[in-house]
């Protein structure tokens, strides 16, 4: 089995590579990750899939991020495997990868998690709420979040999984980082997925996976991590072991220019490539005409949160938002254009379409 990477190795592989340009993708027509990968309705879906990712494709972006749904693999592993290489092949016809979401640390308390129900129509958004419902893992309570593996009995099912998808994806060239833990220490969680998370890097790297991996560090413990860092430094254990395991520094920062730059600059004292894959809130001054330019410059990877808004409703902010002072909340907070394509501001797209020209 083989280890993190040499600093050498992962240097030459991150120079040799265009600069990484994309976001995080979840279509207009869903609000449920559940919703693109299982099988019911999948090829109506993908007749959207398919339009936005010509769109995104046409202003340059090279690459997607986007959360792997465990649930849907346990539940219809066949039609699962099948529909995401078939999402693959479409992507890559594009000349876009994807960084695959393994497992996630945004949760739900445990008295609200259920199993997911598949087939059916799924419920309409509610209006006025980021991810179309009024409960989320975004509203500032104090409750611990919930993920089957805090189980010990259910490791063996989630080793299948993680080393399948090793074993089949691990040298592919569609898929460009394992991202093998999102936001690890969120709600309220602190150290509870640690144990789990070095397991899956184990457990990967056992595969012989030939991308680069990564765990998101984003500010645990800070004052207020999702927007203004006071103080950009890593100093929670979770986050220093998430950079001790990852081959390639990935970052979330949701703050203005002046804090992502102090966030950058901790960043770099580790030696590693970077790439931020969440940013863009309008509200907080997380802006695409001062944020990009700096992403493109460092050569730091860029995964802006959202792209076509639509039933995730990630325009609005998160519920705890509405409640801070000062803070301009009829401001989209994620998504660039509108239902119809039509861009929220064609200043922001004009941007990116002059650094995604320059990157190529």
């Amino acid at each position: 089995m083989e280890g993190k990477w040499p600093r050498k190795k992962i240097w030459d592989w991150y120079n040799a590579r265009p600069w990484i340009t994309g976001c995080n993708f979840i279509p207009s027509t869903i609000h449920s990750d559940i919703e693109l990968w299982q099988e019911a309705d999948h090829e109506e879906v993908m007749k959207q899939v398919r339009k936005e990712v010509e769109l995104a494709a046409g202003i340059g972006f090279n690459s997607f991020r986007m959360l792997l749904p465990y649930e849907v693999w346990k539940y219809q592993h066949d039609s699962f495997m099948r529909n995401f290489d078939g999402f693959l092949d479409m992507i890559a016809a594009h000349d876009i990868t994807l960084m695959p979401i393994l497992f996630n640390d945004c949760l739900m308390p445990k008295e609200m998690y259920k199993k997911p129900e598949f087939g059916g129509k799924f419920p309409e958004p509610v209006p006025g709420y980021f991810g179309g419902v009024p409960d989320s893992p975004f509203d500032g309570l104090n409750v611990v979040g919930y993920f089957p593996g805090d189980e010990k009995e259910n490791w063996p099912e989630i080793e299948t999984y993680v080393k399948e998808m090793g074993k089949r994806y691990g040298n592919d060239e569609r898929v460009i980082i394992w991202n093998v833990w999102n936001e690890i220490g969120n709600s309220n969680r602190n150290m509870m997925s640690a144990p789990l998370m070095e397991k899956c890097f184990e457990w990967l790297r056992e595969t012989g996976v030939r991308q680069p991996l990564t765990a998101d560090v984003w500010g645990v413990g800070s004052e207020n991590p999702y927007g203004i860092i006071n103080d950009p430094k890593i100093n929670h254990p979770v986050e220093e072991l998430s950079i001790g395991l990852s081959d390639i520094i990935s970052f979330h920062c949701y703050g203005d220019y002046l804090h992502l730059m102090q966030y950058i600059d901790a960043l770099k004292k580790y030696e590693l490539p970077i790439v931020n894959t969440e940013w863009l809130h309008r509200p907080f001054r997380s802006l695409i005409q001062t944020h990009l330019p700096v992403f493109h410059e460092e050569k730091i990877g860029s995964y802006i949160f959202g792209f076509v808004n639509g039933k995730a409703q990630f325009n609005y902010v998160w519920n705890f938002i509405k409640k801070l002072p000062d803070i301009d909340i009829r401001l989209w907070m994620h998504d660039i254009f509108y239902w119809d394509f039509t861009p929220y501001d064609p200043k922001e797209i004009e941007t990116f379409q002059k650094y995604n020209r320059a990157a190529k």
